[in-house]
């Protein structure tokens, strides 16, 4: 065959495939039937981790009738999901969206175990564009285009058939009771193990793609719609706000300063100081006055929602995320009883904390002196000295003011934590170098954990090193809490952000390492007593009030970490 005689073979093998794709385009689809075809596509490719879930806990062998029933459910809800939804003028862009944010959702649910509910969206939308872009991957996009991109554009290719508007509310009509009917039929011949699964389980029902998005979204709007009534003024505490007179001691009174670090994702089980296998923190380890609390737990699994909760006048059981920005917190009060407050941030902000206070954005190497791959923790301690007085400056200027000094850590942000520390802090390998955490073995990824750990070691003691100089003029302090702690693929979960109440004790158990130099007026006896005693966030409000003399009806009688002698 000649050469133009094998072009004019292809052309016509390719006009001909044209032209039958034409002709499927062409051709009109029943909404109904489509919708039908979309479940099924989004149960089949949107479930993995769902459907991981489900034989976790029943076994294939044993539960093969359960295990079609609870396939059988998820069609039949995913079904009635989709046409109450989904309207010919809307249709669609509706599917389109649901196919999209299936991809997308179940790709984060699959690699991490994340589980979108209204937390997590929060978390989402407050997360900037350096950390967005440390979870995306080609194996991320790879999946977007071939599970979202490529039937969107087939969806939007495809030709909806026209029905009268009467026909149209009887299909509709009848495909609901026919989905309402499937779901009956899938529930009732195991009454009895549904109702365990749903008490015992309710984690798992979270793993549904894209149900548990969606709702969450509308969850989400309709807090939102609730929050546009709320009234713009601020709730005030602790009206009755008063500085402690001191009493008459050997001691002189000295003004207080304080360095409190806001780790981030950091879990107590890791940390050399608890009794890890690992000495990650060695430089702790060997400064004195360092105390270390074995049974801290945080407000939350999220910095979205921890570090509001954490400075609130709420106890972890009565805050309300929703109403945060409509209250004062404790810094607020420091500020009007006359301490200066300062927050550095190398994270993505102090979503909302700060709001009122003096703010500093240590995220870009303008501002930040130490920034390599990423902007360094240690860049937040270039000039400590501006913000507090030296011995010098006390002398000739007169007293120093009371100092908080807040620091807020990138710390061990994950997934890739391999890029959370410079390279020589890198002990423990080999290291996973993704931040696709399932694709590396278990041991890999707790180095790379362990060895970002290594650097907040370093970071510390840096701190307290800086501190050291002010013992002459001030009561210095320096209190470190994560936020919130970390799963490294226990039970094929990574990263956080679970439920509180279901999350795992990785995720909320935290560390609490407190610098206290015997210079300083906080009550030792009191500090030792308590790191091994349950504490948590709850204890930071009333702590950092206690250390600068600060009293209020709204936290009397509240724990504390120490106590400070007046």
């Amino acid at each position: 065959m000649s050469t133009s005689q094998a072009l004019s073979t292809e052309i016509t093998k390719t006009s001909t495939k044209s032209r039958y794709l034409s002709k499927i385009f062409d051709r009109e689809i029943n909404l109904s039937f489509l919708i039908i075809i979309v479940a099924l596509y989004l149960v089949a490719t949107a479930n993995f981790g769902f459907f991981s879930q489900v034989l976790s806990i029943y076994p294939l062998g044993d539960n093969i009738g359960f295990m079609i029933s609870i396939t059988g459910l998820l069609f039949g809800l995913m079904w009635l999901l989709i046409q109450l939804l989904c309207y010919r003028p809307i249709a669609k862009p509706v599917l389109i969206a649901l196919v999209t944010i299936a991809a997308i959702c179940s790709y984060f649910t699959d690699a991490y175990g994340t589980i979108f509910d209204t937390n997590m969206l929060i978390n989402s939308m407050q997360t900037d564009q350096g950390e967005a872009m440390g979870l995306m991957s080609l194996s991320f996009f790879v999946r977007v285009f071939v599970l979202g991109v490529i039937p969107s554009v087939v969806i939007a290719k495809l030709n909806i058939k026209r029905i009268p508007l009467r026909r149209a509310l009887w299909q509709k009509a009848v495909t609901l009771i026919l989905s309402f009917a499937v779901i009956a039929a899938c529930l009732l011949p195991f009454g009895d193990q549904y109702a365990t699964f749903f008490r015992q389980h309710k984690i798992v029902r979270n793993y549904t793609n894209p149900i548990t998005p969606i709702y969450s979204v509308i969850k989400l709007g309709s807090d939102y719609v609730d929050e546009l009534r709320r009234p713009d003024t601020l709730t005030l505490h602790a009206t009755d706000a008063k500085r402690i007179t001191p009493t008459v001691s050997t001691k002189a009174v000295k003004p207080k300063l304080m360095v409190f670090v806001v780790g981030e994702t950091v879990r107590a089980d890791h940390i050399g100081l608890n009794g890890y296998k690992r000495e990650n923190m060695p430089l702790l380890a060997s400064q004195p006055d360092v105390y270390s609390f074995k049974k801290a737990t945080s407000c939350g699994t999220s910095t979205a929602y921890s570090v509001p909760c954490m400075f609130s006048y709420s106890n972890r059981e009565d805050y309300d995320s929703k109403s945060a920005d409509y209250n004062e917190n404790v810094l607020d009060t420091l500020n009007k009883q006359g301490v200066s407050v300062v927050w550095r941030d190398n994270n993505s902000s102090s979503k909302g904390v700060a709001d009122r206070v003096t703010f500093e954005d240590f995220k870009t190497a303008n501002v930040n002196p130490n920034c390599d791959e990423e902007c360094r923790d240690i860049g937040m301690l270039d000039g400590f000295s501006t913000l507090v007085k030296s011995d010098a400056e006390v002398k000739s200027e007169g007293p120093a003011k009371d100092t908080l000094i807040l620091l807020h850590q990138m710390g061990n942000h994950g997934p890739a934590y391999y890029k959370r520390y410079p390279k020589e802090f890198e002990e423990y390998k080999p290291v996973c170098m993704t931040n696709e955490l399932s694709k590396c073995d278990d041991q890999s990824v707790i180095n790379a954990y362990d060895n970002a750990i290594r650097y907040t070691d370093y970071f510390l003691n840096n701190v307290i090193d800086t501190l050291k100089p002010y013992e002459q003029n001030y009561d210095v302090v320096m209190v470190y809490i994560s936020d919130h702690g970390e799963s490294l693929g226990e039970n094929n979960i990574y990263l956080h952000g679970m439920p509180y109440a279901i999350a795992p004790d990785a995720q909320k158990q935290v560390p609490v390492i407190i610098w206290s130099p015997t210079s300083n007026n906080i009550d030792k006896s009191s500090l030792v007593g308590m790191i091994d005693q349950p504490v948590s966030h709850d204890f930071i409000t009333p702590t950092l009030l206690n250390f600068f003399g600060i009293t209020t009806e709204e936290v009397k009688g509240a724990p504390t970490f120490f106590k400070s002698v007046y």
